[in-house]
């Protein structure tokens, strides 16, 4: 799920209005979140008994002002760029060199380094390009998260 904020928000919006499902309500309360605030915001939002009473009620409000404030990454950002791809561009780069420098009579871990080294390189790349970019794990807010213990 891309906008996991339009998600929190909608759904505690449509619980208080009454326009929400209970099979909605669950499927809410039920699965994590990737964003630590908002994931907080849904396990709060789980606790809350129901049918709601007055607090109850009073405590989704809160819950529905701190989702709509929360800062959480831009989806308009691009998207980080996974390590795996950088190694399989890397494995494609290296059989297309390890194919045009192959020997006749040579093993195949001759010039296995034609594998490795582009591969690694690929990554290495993939890393450098999120960095940079400060995606994914490089992101600021990834960061502080992860000083904080959540891993």
């Amino acid at each position: 799920m891309r906008d996991e904020q339009r998600h929190v928000v909608d759904a505690i919006s449509a619980f208080l209005d009454g326009s929400g499902r209970p099979s909605d309500w669950d499927h809410f309360t039920s699965l994590a979140l990737r964003d630590v605030e908002l994931d907080r915001i849904r396990r709060a939002a789980a606790a809350i008994d129901l049918p709601l009473d007055g607090d109850g009620e009073a405590t989704l409000q809160h819950l529905l002002a701190q989702a709509e404030l929360a800062v959480v990454d831009d989806p308009a950002q691009p998207e980080p760029w996974r390590i795996r791809t950088g190694m399989i561009a890397g494995l494609v780069v290296g059989g297309a060199l390890y194919w045009a420098n192959h020997l006749d009579g040579a093993g195949l871990f001759h010039n296995l380094h034609l594998l490795i080294v582009p591969a690694g390189l690929g990554a290495f790349i993939v890393m450098l390009r999120n960095s940079r970019l400060k995606l994914g794990a490089f992101a600021p807010r990834v960061i502080a998260q992860n000083k904080k213990g959540r891993v």
